[in-house]
């Protein structure tokens, strides 16, 4: 495991083509250079995992900083986790997150949030064993961007 470098793009966005196909939400690959390009302004860490030199698997996160309608905590939010469908199951995903949830603490964060889908019971299931629990409900609602209707 190590630290993203700007090379590794094109092998992270089509690891985070991959976890989107997952959810049935094509994306177009600009899409999910904005995922890289969000966590990178924010300060935050990317890290990637390789096998053989290939890179296999990806984590991302950042310290979204307080507000004034919060009380100075500063807490991480885990913008990807993704491992190639080959390589699932060989703890690859596990250390990703163990290492980003260090990296994040070790930032600041006094806690750290994250989105999944539902239907991705493998990563709910990795995120209950690290101590996540569902807090949120994230509601979506479609809509035609050129009429504004639904």
């Amino acid at each position: 495991m190590r630290n993203y470098r700007v090379q590794d793009k094109d092998a992270v966005v089509n690891l985070l083509a991959q976890l989107v196909a997952t959810e049935g939400k094509p994306v177009k690959p600009r899409v999910l250079k904005l995922f890289l390009t969000k966590v990178r302004k924010n300060g935050g860490v990317i890290l990637v995992s390789e096998v053989d030199g290939k890179i296999v698997g990806t984590a991302g996160g950042y310290i979204v900083k307080p507000s004034s309608n919060v009380d100075g905590e500063h807490f991480g939010f885990i913008e990807f986790l993704v491992v190639d469908p080959n390589y699932r199951r060989r703890g690859i995903g596990k250390a990703l997150l163990k290492e980003l949830i260090t990296r994040l603490a070790l930032k600041g964060a006094d806690e750290i949030c994250l989105e999944v889908d539902p239907r991705n019971e493998a990563a709910v299931k990795l995120y209950s064993q690290f101590g996540f629990t569902t807090s949120h409900i994230v509601m979506q609602l479609a809509v035609n961007s050129s009429t504004g209707k639904i």
